[in-house]
């Protein structure tokens, strides 16, 4: 890289001239800062490379701005969408221009001839979102639909499950207007050979140099590119030696991975959306026999075949939402499993196809279970789990761990058992093992080898695997780049699989494209040794700080953080609830991944700071919700709430605990003086000098509506509340927290008569603060301390085999979860034995006998992030659902924004609101009379009553109001 300004500037990352240039011509955003570049210095795979500056451009002009200038300078450019590229593709050490958060429109749909022009930075799911209403969508279906990018999946030419009925990307794009490193801006389509450009341009130089060399090694291309339908390495030279078809450089732009132009926008085929599907789960005793059975299922015309073996299915257990869709498809231990889909036009002809399917494979003694699903929201469940298998493959709490590298084998599926069999025996001579999963109808399995990158002796395995595994794959034809792409992980290999001549003809033609070399240097082409640029290696360390909360399960908070693996699926803005700021600011730094990589970055030295006290480290935490999403919707449960609070009680260590932190870490404290003197004490919050004075003391905006102090607590309704003798059934313990206790008596008041009326005796204990508001604060020592007393308190009611119900989920939350990570030893003994008694009131209540009368006709049901990330709000659903002639819906509105105190901070309330505006609010302005809104969470009824103007009812409450007169 040849850049005109000082030395030490350029190899410390900055570069004023290239800095200077970037802030003046481009519209969008311009990042030289540390933590900026080090968000950007990772993927998904194993490497790691600091550019020297992040570009967010807004227009067509800023990335015409950004090239040229790159040009200019000679500094290497990198395009990059979602970041999910397993083999490097989307780090590079000059500009990295960020495409996904602005330049991401849907230009123009043509419904009539099926297709769409799209700018690159547009997400797949997000296009196809907007494509359902006309029945279309773009067909490659990758398992990161979610947060990947039209523009990556062409780069890497993705292909996705269905692939075996769709094909490839490159089958999908139909134009393309590239702009090239002269400047010039072309058109790439189908042309008739004699409409081919001449002359002097560089589009007409361009043209020449792939037809001339797809010509005169016709030959070589035919004998070296392999007959199968999932191979993307290399250039696609192979589309260009049939003179009969027509000329069209899409082909050779889909697949290059950035290093031959800018895709400015493209014009994508589309597909009908399938009538109707099925599924089938088929279990295998063996992993070689369920490849074997994949030959055998193309001929009754799946969609996909989706293999998982043993290892992908034993993660499931780490988090609890997968477990359970585990357990409703799969009975016992297979081996490995195949998930088939049919579609069809009529759903009557459906259940015949799977039953020939089963009857084939039975006769053939093909598997030995066999579960078809024909119910759409069951099938969704279903394909989840398949789309976590990459995640899944990854989530080990070692230093050793599934890594990508060569996972993206494909050969020819008839060779597709003996090939893994072979390649299972290397890994087994290198003694290692691996998670197996993807694509059995096309040959493609991801398998990833399970190593230690932080030693000597696993980065030399990690060398020697790759090298035996490119042998293997040329011995079965096949390819080592099958979808994921090249990157700086497959390149070195390239010219192993193609020769020497087609890869001479490769690097000429990246000359002719780029002749700086500047983009996307060292992909494809000429890329640096195998082993550069890794993200941990031997010389890697990391601060491994005593922590508060207890990490031995992954050797400590570094173990813990490093199990995020870079595959972004906390980038998802359309389902789900992780991770709720990153979907209202689309910024990198707001997503789990975001902060892990940061955290990680800080704890390995490498943001010029030895701990955890970096200001730049509380930046990017800060709008961390703690919401607790990501432990659950992350396939690896990455838990950074939990991280945070252990960020922050490391930084209040070091520069002390302020003001804000110690009020609302104990808020039980002002909550007992404040019911004490209410009303007077509402009187006096509401007040507008008392408004003023705590947005300055303690960040609380003005704008915000307190809740309001009950003076009659639940407590004291309880003392003064006569005996009510009755039949009793069983006993259970009714956990009175703060917000029960002191703003919301009432819920209370409605669970003990649910559970009274129901023949419950019931005890009520006050033992103090669950610890979740110090948690949330950081102040860790307090709420060990707390942890102690309430486990104290609790332990001999769960000893006894008696319940302990919660009615709110953040109180459950911190009992169940935290409590038993903050202790030690004994203590941590007893508060799993209290964690495994604590169930949410609705959990329990679903299964009583209750005598309901019919009540709302409609119920929309919003649930509290920390019940959703324990699965629990199923239960409540279930509860819901008792209600004569009612209907539940789950709004799945993700989170509300307000998360404990987080939303009443002065400086998160923009954030706040936006959260709650995305899906939320606009349930609430849509209900329709009659209609009721339930949320058991005190945060989301704030919210909505703030931003919504509407009052939520907790469960409890609207059930004890439907409860028949006793007689």
């Amino acid at each position: 890289m040849q850049l005109t300004a000082d030395p030490a500037a350029v190899a410390s990352g900055f570069h004023p001239e290239l800095q200077r240039e970037l802030q003046r011509a481009v519209e969008g955003e311009v990042r030289f800062d540390k933590i900026s570049r080090a968000l950007y210095s990772s993927d998904a795979s194993v490497y790691q490379i600091e550019p020297h500056a992040v570009v967010i451009p807004k227009t067509r002009a800023d990335l015409l701005a950004v090239l040229e200038i790159c040009m200019r300078l000679r500094c290497p450019i990198t395009l990059r969408g979602g970041g999910t590229s397993q083999a490097g593709q989307a780090i590079g050490e000059g500009v990295i221009v960020d495409l996904s958060k602005y330049y991401n429109k849907l230009l123009e749909v043509n419904v009539d001839a099926r297709w769409a022009r799209v700018e690159p930075g547009i997400v797949l799911d997000e296009l196809n979102a907007q494509l359902a209403p006309h029945g279309l969508r773009f067909a490659p279906d990758i398992s990161t639909a979610s947060r990947a990018t039209i523009g990556g999946m062409i780069a890497n030419n993705s292909a996705g499950a269905r692939s075996v009925l769709y094909g490839k990307t490159i089958d999908h794009v139909l134009e393309t207007t590239v702009v090239l490193t002269d400047g010039s801006i072309v058109h790439f389509r189908d042309l008739d050979r004699a409409e081919v450009p001449s002359g002097d341009t560089l589009e007409a130089a361009c043209y020449r140099t792939v037809l001339g060399l797809a010509s005169a090694h016709a030959a070589e291309i035919e004998r070296r590119y392999p007959k199968i339908l999932r191979r993307v390495a290399g250039y696609n030279l192979d589309e260009f030696i049939d003179p009969a078809k027509p000329v069209n450089l899409v082909k050779m732009m889909v697949g290059s991975e950035g290093t031959l132009g800018v895709v400015l926008e493209a014009k994508v085929k589309l597909v009908p959306l399938p009538k109707f599907k099925a599924v089938m789960v088929i279990e295998f005793a063996d992993l070689l026999e369920a490849l074997a059975a994949s030959p055998v299922i193309l001929r009754h015309g799946p969609s996909a075949v989706e293999v998982m073996d043993k290892a992908i299915l034993d993660n499931t257990r780490q988090n609890a939402i997968l477990d359970r869709i585990r357990n409703n498809f799969i009975e016992g231990d297979p081996a490995a499993t195949l998930c088939v889909e049919f579609y069809d036009d009529k759903k009557e002809d459906l259940p015949p196809r799977l039953r020939a399917l089963e009857e084939d494979l039975r006769t053939r003694k093909l598997g030995y279970r066999y579960r078809p699903e024909t119910d759409p929201a069951a099938q969704a469940r279903l394909w989840s789990l398949r789309e976590a298998a990459l995640g899944l493959s990854m989530a080990m709490k070692t230093d050793a761990k599934s890594i990508p590298f060569v996972e993206d084998t494909a050969v020819a599926p008839e060779k597709l058992s003996e090939f893994i069999g072979r390649f299972l025996t290397v890994l087994r001579a290198h003694e290692t093992t691996a998670g197996i999963y993807a694509h059995a109808s096309v040959g493609c399995l991801h398998v990833r080898p399970v190593i230690n990158m932080k030693t000597e002796a696993g980065i030399r395995k990690f060398e020697a695997i790759a090298q035996e595994i490119s042998d293997l794959v040329l011995e079965f034809g096949g390819t080592v780049s099958g979808e994921h792409g090249d990157g700086l992980v497959r390149s070195p290999f390239l010219r192993q699989m193609f020769g020497d001549t087609i890869y001479e003809a490769f690097r000429e033609i990246k000359r002719t494209f780029d002749p700086l070399g500047i983009l996307n240097p060292g992909k494809i082409v000429d890329p640096p040794p195998l082993t550069s640029n890794l993200r941990f290696g031997s010389k890697y360390t990391a601060a491994n700080p005593t922590t508060f909360f207890d990490y031995s399960e992954y050797g400590g908070l570094a173990g813990a953080v490093e199990m995020c693996s870079g595959v972004g699926a906390c980038r998802k803005k359309l389902s789900g609830t992780m991770c709720p700021s990153y979907m209202a600011t689309r910024e990198e730094s707001d997503s789990t991944r975001g902060r892990a990589n940061v955290l990680r970055l800080a704890m390995s030295g490498k943001l010029d700071e030895s701990g955890l006290g970096d200001e730049g480290v509380r930046g990017v935490l800060d709008l961390c919700l703690e919401c607790r999403a990501c432990k659950a919707e992350c396939p690896v449960g990455v838990d950074m709430a939990r991280y945070k609070s252990e960020f922050l009680a490391d930084y209040y260590s070091r520069h002390g605990t302020p003001l804000r932190a110690k009020a609302l870490g104990n808020i039980r404290k002002l909550s007992v003086w404040g019911s004490r003197f209410a009303p007077l004490s509402n009187w006096i919050g509401a007040s507008a000098p008392a408004r003023w004075m705590n947005e300055r003391l303690v960040q609380v905006d003005s704008r915000r509506t307190l809740p309001a102090w009950k003076h009659e607590t639940f407590e004291r309704w309880l003392k003064r509340r006569p005996s009510k003798p009755g039949s009793v059934t069983r006993s259970v313990t009714l956990f009175n927290d703060t917000f029960t206790n002191h703003y919301d008596p009432e819920i209370g008041i409605a669970a003990l008569g649910i559970l009274e009326r129901s023949g419950c005796a019931v005890t009520v204990a006050t033992p103090g603060c669950c610890g979740r508001p110090l948690i949330s604060q950081g102040l860790l020592a307090e709420a060990r301390a707390h942890a102690a007393v309430l486990v104290d308190a609790l332990f001999p009611i769960a000893d006894r085999g008696e319940k302990i119900l919660f009615l709110e989920p953040s109180c459950l939350s911190a009992i169940k979860e935290d409590a038993p990570s903050l202790l030690r030893a004994e203590q941590q003994t007893k508060a799993r034995a209290v964690a495994s008694a604590c169930v949410s009131f609705e959990e329990y209540a679903a299964a009583l006998d209750l005598p309901l009368r019919a009540g709302p006709q409609r119920i929309l049901l919003h649930g509290h992030c920390h019940q959703k990330s324990m699965g629990l709000l199923p239960p409540t659903i279930a509860l819901l659902s008792r209600i004569p002639a009612a209907t539940v819906v789950d709004l799945d509105a993700g989170c509300c924004g307000m998360a404990g105190s987080f939303g009443y901070s002065h400086k998160h309330y923009d954030v706040s609101r936006t959260i709650a505006s995305r899906k939320l609010l606009p349930a609430v302005k849509d209900m329709k009379s009659g209609d009721v809104l339930v949320a058991p969470g005190t945060s989301c009824r704030h919210q909505i009553a703030d931003f919504g103007a509407r009052a939520a009812m907790h469960p409890a409450v609207l059930i004890h109001q439907l409860l028949k007169p006793s007689l």
